[in-house]
């Protein structure tokens, strides 16, 4: 079998991997040096933004609460800026916006309700 040029597979891909040294591929894998911090950040951004505060939002703008929107508004900001955290590795921060937004859209509940 005829070797490819350096760094690139038999169909001219960019590969980091050489061919003949399969027993390292296998030993350093995909999972070193991986996190799965991205996965959580887009799972936090997706729930808190589209689902719960945008229909909160959604309600507080439909019977005409302002305050409501406000703290829903400062709530999705909140989640926002904790998805964020979460992907550049900052726990403690992200901990801290995920119950800012949680007491913001507390509050945003409550003004709905009353």
């Amino acid at each position: 079998m005829m070797h490819e040029p350096a760094g690139q597979d038999e169909y001219g891909s960019a590969s980091p991997f050489d061919p003949d040294d399969l027993t390292t591929l296998n030993v350093m894998g995909p999972g070193v040096a991986s996190n799965d911090f991205e996965k959580y950040a887009v799972a936090v951004i997706i729930v808190f933004g589209a689902l719960i505060i945008g229909g909160l939002m959604a309600a507080n703008l439909a019977l005409g609460h302002r305050n409501g929107f406000l703290y829903a508004l400062g709530g999705a900001t909140a989640a926002w800026i904790s998805g964020n955290a979460l992907l550049l590795d900052r726990p403690r921060i992200y901990a801290l916006f995920v119950g800012i937004a949680a007491v913001m859209l507390i509050a945003s509940t409550i003004t709905l309700v009353i």
